[in-house]
């Protein structure tokens, strides 16, 4: 009997920093994108569609790891009056840059 070597998947990996959801009776979807504030292009680049149940299991896990992030680093600024979002996205793209 032969063995076969396991087959090595590279999965495509997209920056995000803007995204829309939304649902119908059957399913949710997220469509996400990329907003680049010089030029204030927006393109979408990804949709996800899935079912209203792994929706809620999406949203439980988000929610689970936000609150591991705020025990690790500090809580998150997400009020609007407490942020510009113009420079949280800049500096996300810069650190994207740098990896």
């Amino acid at each position: 009997m032969k063995l076969h070597a396991k087959e090595t998947r590279v999965r495509e990996r997209r920056y995000a920093n803007y995204f829309e959801v939304g649902n119908n009776p059957f399913e949710f979807y997220v469509d996400f994108g990329q907003y680049d504030p010089q030029s204030e292009k927006l393109e979408m680049h990804t949709l996800i569609v899935t079912n209203p149940a792994y929706a809620k299991m999406l949203a439980k896990t988000l929610s689970s790891s936000v609150e591991s992030f705020e025990r690790e680093h500090g809580a998150i600024r997400a009020n609007p009056e407490e942020i510009d979002a113009m420079e949280m996205v800049t500096e996300s793209l810069k650190r994207t840059e740098s990896k």
